[in-house]
């Protein structure tokens, strides 16, 4: 994307005419290096900035500074990180990322659950065997009991017609007949034989009466038996009924654990689907996040410029703590690494302040950097110093506009590949972005407040 207009140069050419026919003004400070960066910068974290500072009044002209929500908390790395890479669709990703996560946590869920409620399905369904087989051995049992009271009644039965005929012959004969029956014997042979006939008969009664007993006694035990297997036979019916209710409940719990399963996995596939989405996304915009930066190092380091304004000595270009470094960083989730072109800052008073006295060259939208701003502030050490304003909110300069140091120019806003309102700052030398963290840890806040 090529957002360096022509135009915008030809403006800047004539601000400098302008500014060379203004000689007899006072001389422009000479330029101020930056701390000797020898060694590593020391970058802390979140707190290289005092507390918010309240805005002072509005300048003519302007308009307040929208509301916004203020920057993740900075023990929070995740959201510092995704704070601070720019056009990287980090949140979207961390979203992905946790609700797979979460998603996985409930698919271990419902097959704990499935688990447990097919081993209660299993547990019943024994239970179910065994109590259909302890209802089988009753009804056994009691057909079996029903049996024996049957052949007892046929006994009983048959003893009672024995009985009876022995009643009847002996009530139809009565003793006079008995008596007859002795002394009709014409021979002893004869009456021994008379005799025992009666005795025979005499025994069968008793043995008759004696078998009766016996059956009476024994049908009153398998009465009593039969009466108490029923009521076990009751009982263990009711068991099974409950065992097979049970059953179906617990076969139930398990269909519907499988369901839960089933339809875990499918959020599954697609909250994988998702995540590797998101980190494709993330990807491609922050490629073209490095692309958009590189461009933008170029046509810095072509443009023509007019003469500086800066001092070189930096103000603080927010009121805000920084939330995230310069630098590379390995991404905690997506495992690869990231550059980072600039220092990002928190919300403060909501305002973006010239870091130096320059020139705009740009103000204008850019689809990774938002609402952006790039002052021109001259020569140091021999290298254009350059500052970019990103995420602005709106623009509240133009190109060929002269700023000065400290100068309110824009508000914080979360416009481009931003995850939150914060101002993402840049300095760069001929076109090449470097750490601002040298230019601004000694800095003032904006007002002259150190």
């Amino acid at each position: 994307m090529r957002f360096l207009r022509r135009r915008h140069v030809a403006a800047i050419a004539a601000t400098a005419g302008l500014a060379l026919a203004a000689v007899a003004g006072p001389a422009a400070a000479a330029p101020v290096t930056p701390p000797p960066a020898t060694q590593p910068p020391v970058h802390p974290p979140t707190d290289g900035a005092p507390d918010d500072v309240p805005p002072d009044e509005l300048p003519p002209g302007t308009v307040a500074p929208p509301p916004v929500e203020a920057p993740p908390a900075p023990g929070d790395p995740e959201s510092a990180y995704a704070q601070g890479l720019e056009g990287a669709q980090t949140v979207a990703v961390a979203e992905a990322q946790r609700l797979l996560a979460q998603v996985m946590s409930d698919l271990s869920s419902a097959q704990e659950v499935f688990a447990s409620a097919s081993a209660a399905a299993d547990d019943a369904r024994a239970n179910d065997i065994h109590a259909q087989q302890q209802l089988k051995i009753a009804t056994e049992s009691v057909a079996r009991t029903q049996r024996e009271i049957d052949d007892l009644d046929a006994r009983a039965a048959a003893t009672r017609n024995t009985i009876g005929t022995i009643a009847r012959e002996a009530y139809q004969g009565n003793n006079l007949a008995a008596m007859g029956v002795v002394l009709g014997a014409e021979t002893p042979d004869d009456l021994a034989s008379r005799y025992m006939g009666m005795r025979t008969l005499l025994r069968t009664a008793d043995g008759a009466l004696g078998e009766m007993a016996n059956t009476q006694a024994e049908l009153s035990n398998a009465h009593a038996r039969l009466e108490g297997q029923r009521l076990q036979l009751e009982t263990v019916a009711g068991q099974a009924s409950q065992s097979l209710a049970a059953l179906e409940t617990a076969e139930a719990a398990a269909l519907a654990a499988r369901q839960v399963v089933d339809n875990t996995q499918t959020l599954v596939q697609g909250a994988v689907q998702a995540a590797a989405d998101a980190r494709l996304e993330d990807y491609q915009r922050y490629m073209e996040l490095l692309q958009q930066s590189t461009e933008v190092g170029e046509l810095l380091a072509a443009a023509s410029y007019g003469p500086g304004y800066g001092t070189g000595a930096f103000t603080r270009p927010a009121t805000g703590p920084t939330t995230s470094e310069y630098g590379q960083r390995l991404h905690p989730i997506l495992g690869y690494v990231k550059m980072h072109t600039g220092l990002d800052f928190g919300r403060g008073d909501g305002r973006i302040y010239a870091a130096d006295a320059g020139t705009v060259i740009e103000a204008q939208w850019n689809n990774a950097y938002g609402n952006m701003v790039i002052l021109d502030h001259g020569i140091v050490n021999g290298q254009r110093l350059t500052t970019m304003y990103a995420h602005q909110s709106d623009l509240m300069v133009v190109p060929g506009q002269r700023v000065e140091k400290g100068q309110y120019i824009g508000n914080i806003g979360s416009t481009g590949y931003s995850t939150g309102p914060h101002l993402h700052f840049e300095v760069r030398l001929d076109g090449q972005h470097t750490d601002p963290w040298p230019w601004v840890a000694s800095a003032p806040l904006p007002g002259g407040t150190s």
